[in-house]
């Protein structure tokens, strides 16, 4: 058995990063190892979700203060879920003494995530594990740099950083291309932890059913065209509520990330234009409709994903509402998704493998 080390945004109130960080925890603790969240507070990410963000950003004080309560409460909520859930390291670390972890594990894992994303974490090197002293411990899963085209403001130096990585696998066909660009290494493309873990295993951590009644969950990250007019067309041609994770009450008055799946595991219909979102209706066996294209830009990880899965008729579609009753074949979908999990557990035992 061997100690193993994740360093990853769970501190981000943020349910895809709190969600993928408790699979990759279970699935290498289900391998037979002692593993941990490295519990990192990197300054960018603290003040982001720190509940008095509004003020600092210079935003209105009525609106700062609503802004207060919520993020309170949705703080409550994420550190209730990961101190059940998650296996976190019995210290807390910032980039001052981060240095003390690299003797307490054998192994280190970086990701998922955008990790290596300059704006998120106002260039942080620790993602780059470069307090880790051993190259052979030194590994990332499934890491993203948020970005296809280098932008001007990143000034990692990337060759330096990932010279002495063992092993290497990103999110991304575009990471992978990144890594070769950047630090002259191959590297392999993973799935994203939340699919390492099968639908009876996160039933398993799915809160309770929210309400009674038939509702329509509506979850979007990136702004949306058509998405929720689709939602209020939906509502009146079934009669079932609409359920906004940005607006309803009832959202917010279950909102960690248990109740957050639970909200789309009993929901008659989800509508969505999230990666996680995505990820989670077809492990779920939704029906659902998504919104790939805003008019501004694809949401690409989710349009491979269903194309991956061989799932092409879920795009939303506003001339033919109810076509998300259509039958969806699940089947090719878990067949596909069980090889991903046995190339990505490959990776992770190899990667523990050459630490040793």
């Amino acid at each position: 058995m061997m100690r193993i080390g994740i360093l990853t945004f769970h501190r981000a109130v943020n349910y895809g990063a709190v969600l993928q960080a408790y699979a990759l925890n279970k699935s290498i603790k289900d391998m037979g190892h002692d593993c941990d969240i490295i519990d990192y507070k990197c300054d960018k990410i603290e003040n982001v979700v720190s509940p008095f963000a509004g003020f600092r950003n210079g935003d209105n004080w009525i609106k700062s203060f609503i802004q207060m309560f919520f993020r309170i409460r949705k703080n409550k909520a994420f550190n209730s879920f990961i101190k059940k859930y998650i296996s976190l390291s019995e210290e807390e670390y910032t980039s001052n003494d981060i240095a003390k972890a690299d003797n307490k594990y054998d192994c280190f894992f970086s990701g998922s995530d955008q990790v290596w994303n300059y704006a998120c974490t106002d260039g942080d090197e620790a993602y780059f594990l470069d307090f880790v002293s051993d190259g052979k411990k030194k590994n990332a899963y499934a890491a993203s740099f948020g970005f296809e085209k280098r932008p001007d403001y990143d000034k990692f130096d990337y060759e330096k950083l990932l010279d002495d990585f063992s092993g290497i696998s990103v999110r991304e066909e575009s990471g992978k291309t990144l890594i070769k660009e950047f630090a002259g290494k191959d590297c392999r493309v993973v799935v994203d932890p939340t699919l390492l873990l099968s639908a009876k295993e996160w039933e398993t951590v799915v809160g309770e059913r929210p309400m009674k009644e038939d509702y329509i969950f509506v979850y979007n990250i990136r702004e949306p065209k058509d998405l929720l007019n689709y939602a209020e067309q939906l509502s009146k041609k079934t009669g079932c509520k609409i359920i906004n994770a940005k607006k309803s009450a009832e959202f917010f008055a279950k909102c960690s990330p248990a109740d957050f799946m639970a909200w789309i595991y009993y929901s008659r219909y989800f509508v969505t234009n999230s990666f996680h979102g995505t990820v989670f209706s077809i492990l779920f066996k939704k029906k659902f409709a998504i919104e790939l294209d805003n008019g501004k830009s694809v949401n690409n990880r989710s349009k491979e994903l269903l194309e991956l899965v061989g799932i092409t008729d879920r795009e939303l579609d506003m001339n033919n509402i109810m076509y998300v009753e259509n039958d969806i074949d699940y089947t090719q979908a878990a067949r596909v998704l069980e090889e991903q999990k046995k190339e990505a557990i490959g990776f992770i035992t190899e990667c523990i493998a050459k630490a040793k």
